[in-house]
């Protein structure tokens, strides 16, 4: 059980400073301006599912609006880059480690899809800096950029399918929680199957993200007062 406490501690901690970025990417001086992102579509995910050069026009405006995006989409792409991926992340693996007794073989293939989805998730990063460096960027740009992009967010809508099932296995009231966040992959999964869907990813992502955090904090709780429910 301490082991276990252990990674509940830094999936807190992990999961805490995944929020803060979170809510610094809003923060962002014209993050938002310019883009004619198509209703509730955050600006950030609608630079990410761009699929032609046309689209970043779009996105981008006109001077002088424009260089006052590019400056902002720039710096939050570094955020995103350095520390946003490594913070997510180890928000999800150190969960999935600490669920690990639940399911061994489950845990691991959370662990792996997270690792890929933070790969593709960097590559995807270098694609945007690319296009930015030469706007509106080159199609064969926007072509390596589309898989990476639709292949993270199906990752990370498996880990959670994982996290959600192998919450639900602690058993006592704990399954409602593993629902959710299950619920919240599924979301997420939906949202990246087509771009008019595209506002789900977020809408998921907070679902799982935020049910976990709360998890990981309740279990932490739970732990140190030594309550255990059994394992279903």
């Amino acid at each position: 059980m301490k082991d276990e406490a252990k990674w509940w501690w830094r999936c807190a901690g992990a999961g805490l400073v995944t929020t803060i970025i979170s809510f610094y990417f809003g923060m962002i001086p014209n993050i938002e301006s310019c883009a004619e992102t198509g209703g509730n579509l955050g600006s950030i995910i609608a630079f990410e599912i761009v699929r032609t050069p046309a689209d970043v026009a779009t996105l981008f405006g006109e001077e002088p609006c424009r260089s006052q995006f590019l400056a902002a989409m720039r710096h939050a792409t570094w955020v995103d880059a350095l520390a946003f991926i490594p913070a997510y992340a180890a928000f999800l693996i150190c969960g999935l480690i600490a669920l690990r007794s639940r399911g061994p073989k489950i845990a691991a293939a959370g662990v792996a899809a997270v690792l890929l989805a933070a790969l593709f998730d960097e590559i995807e990063g270098m694609q945007l800096f690319a296009i930015m460096a030469d706007l509106p960027g080159g199609q064969s740009t926007i072509d390596l950029l589309i898989p990476m992009v639709r292949g993270k967010f199906a990752l990370l809508s498996l880990a959670a399918l994982a996290i959600g099932w192998l919450i639900a296995r602690i058993g006592g009231f704990w399954p409602m929680a593993g629902l959710i966040v299950t619920a919240g992959g599924a979301i997420m999964l939906f949202g990246a199957t087509e771009d008019a869907r595209s506002a789900l990813l977020g809408l998921g992502g907070l679902i799982s993200w935020t049910v976990l955090l709360a998890m990981a904090i309740a279990r932490i709780l739970v732990l140190r007062a030594g309550k255990h429910p059994q394992a279903g």
